[in-house]
């Protein structure tokens, strides 16, 4: 997963990413659907009409390819984990790639 996540940053780092919405271009939900996609996994896992909306109305479909965990103390995102933020950041809260590092 480390390589695989390691080639993805080197091929998107510094481009502006739009995968879905020519509407409302460039969110950050578009560069976790593009990781999804290397990873063979359906756009449909994570898509919702916000970006917090993945972690609290994760389905069966969801459950199927992730794993969901809350923020704990043990709870600690790995390499390629998708993180999301609740919409205390916003109205759509915030999804993002862990690089393991933080």
């Amino acid at each position: 997963m480390r390589d695989k996540l390691n080639k993805f940053i080197s091929n998107t780092n510094g481009q502006f990413i739009e995968v879905s919405d020519k509407t409302n271009i460039y969110q950050c939900v578009d560069l976790a659907y593009l990781w999804i996609f290397c990873l063979d996994i359906p756009k449909a896992t994570i898509q919702r009409l916000y970006a917090y909306e993945v972690y609290t109305k994760a389905d069966t479909l969801t459950r199927e390819y992730f794993e969901i965990v809350p923020n704990t103390p043990e709870g600690v995102p790995q390499s390629g984990d998708l993180v999301i933020w609740s919409n205390k950041l916003g109205v759509a809260g915030h999804i993002a790639i862990a690089t393991g590092e933080g």
